[in-house]
């Protein structure tokens, strides 16, 4: 067994997408694929890329079993290039029926006024985020969430960061931050409506001191 922890390439943005998905519970209300694909493409890889200075990838055995990004301040984003033409997925959305759109735009739109509604007044006081954080299903347990993360605080240590923030919810693993040093700041709860019922999500903000 050969766990290795390394900077991210191209290649590994396709399993990564496969990660956020299972992280996401995206099968329960969205089943077209190409359509899961395109939402965790326009929702999650574009922005995270387009904000990220950091980022790690822990392959066992060659595969890519978790991913960490993270941001500072004043620093060079880092992962731009590795983003691909998007036009397909973003056509994908477009051609949405009303229902599949209804569900895409609720999603997006309620998480990101929910998670302005948390830093709001609070903006300055951080020196970075911890963009993205998962690991597959079969890693944990492993310790692997473990070691990327003290990749990310030994990044944020080095250019002198004194205290970050990272948005999560209740859709996720929010139990590893209570665990480790994270301190929540506040919360809001969001109801969606979707084809299948009713879901209720809570969106948290932590912080965590360097």
């Amino acid at each position: 067994m050969n766990l290795d922890i390394r900077d991210i390439r191209k290649e590994d943005i396709e399993p990564i997408k496969a990660i956020i998905a299972d992280t996401w519970n995206a099968k329960d209300f969205i089943e077209d694929e190409s359509i899961i694909n395109a939402a965790v493409t326009m929702m999650f890889i574009s922005p995270i890329l387009n904000r990220s200075t950091f980022g790690r990838v822990a392959t066992l055995d060659g595969e890519v079993i978790g991913v960490i990004f993270g941001s500072r301040v004043g620093e060079a984003t880092s992962y731009r290039l590795l983003q691909e033409d998007y036009t397909s997925e973003l056509l994908q959305l477009l051609n949405l029926n009303d229902i599949e759109r209804k569900v895409f735009v609720e999603l997006t739109s309620m998480t990101n006024e929910a998670n302005s509604k948390l830093i709001r007044g609070k903006e300055n006081e951080f020196q970075g985020c911890l963009e993205f954080f998962a690991v597959s299903e079969e890693a944990r347990g492993k310790k692997v969430g473990k070691k990327l993360f003290n990749e990310l605080i030994s990044y944020l240590r080095d250019t002198k960061a004194n205290k970050i923030y990272l948005y999560t919810d209740t859709m996720c693993n929010y139990g590893f931050y209570d665990h480790n040093g994270f301190v929540r700041l506040d919360e809001k709860a969001t109801v969606f409506n979707l084809p299948v019922g009713k879901l209720e999500n809570t969106n948290f903000i932590y912080e965590y001191k360097l």
